[in-house]
């Protein structure tokens, strides 16, 4: 009896375990958050270098968080694309940024990155071509797609990434618009979303980080 008892409890210590050591990490391809190292749904491999649920106070969006090596001097747009506004050009040759996410840019036939870098005392998250780069293996990056819909019934100020401690935008994102959603971080001080819209008053594409209790008909697809 003791035996059978000893061998319960060893048995239900293995299992505990792995709970224990699991770190969860969010799928790029469906959006499944998962413990093992390949998603159950569609069998992606869980990314390299990537942050995870159990490094975070709260819910991400999943990205790379991977170091990029600039070649010249970092061009920028809100979106993956030139149809999106500039935040303008910073850094130089041979700086590092972080690389969070990647988008295929239809219309070029080329891929973008969005990064984080610090200019002039100023946090951004930003697009730029990935010819910027020396030596980025793309394959360690997660695709960006859309992850839900929302729009706005005001004018409100948005953020060059996901909180307050993120430079602001100058141009107000114009109440009215409908928004598709790419990021999302909730939890931890912030619950900020990434939404990309149609300025008319600029004829351009945007993207810009807000605050959620902003948006309303708000719709999630994937995530928390």
């Amino acid at each position: 009896m003791k035996r059978m008892l000893a061998l319960l409890a060893a048995a239900l210590l293995l299992c505990q375990v792995p709970l224990a050591l699991a770190d969860s990490w969010y799928c790029p391809q469906c959006g499944r958050l998962n413990d093992s190292n390949y998603c159950p749904v569609d069998g992606t491999a869980r990314p390299a270098n990537t942050q995870t649920q159990s490094q975070t106070s709260g819910n991400y969006t999943q990205y790379a968080y991977v170091t990029g090596t600039l070649s010249m001097k970092l061009a920028t747009r809100t979106g993956p694309g030139t149809q999106y506004d500039e935040p303008g050009s910073f850094l130089s040759a041979g700086k590092q940024v972080t690389v969070l996410s990647k988008a295929y840019d239809q219309r070029n036939e080329i891929w973008w990155v969005q990064v984080e870098f610090t200019a002039s005392g100023a946090t951004y998250r930003a697009y730029t071509g990935v010819k910027r780069f020396t030596g980025l293996n793309l394959n360690q990056i997660p695709e960006e797609k859309v992850i839900g819909t929302c729009s706005l019934n005001q004018s409100i100020t948005g953020y060059y990434g996901p909180g307050y401690n993120y430079k602001a935008i100058g141009k107000k994102v114009p109440a009215g618009v409908s928004c598709k959603i790419y990021g999302y971080a909730y939890g931890g001080g912030s619950d900020f979303i990434q939404i990309e819209f149609y300025d008319s008053n600029q004829g351009r594409s945007r993207r810009a980080w807000i605050p959620d209790w902003y948006a309303v008909n708000y719709v999630m697809y994937y995530g928390f």
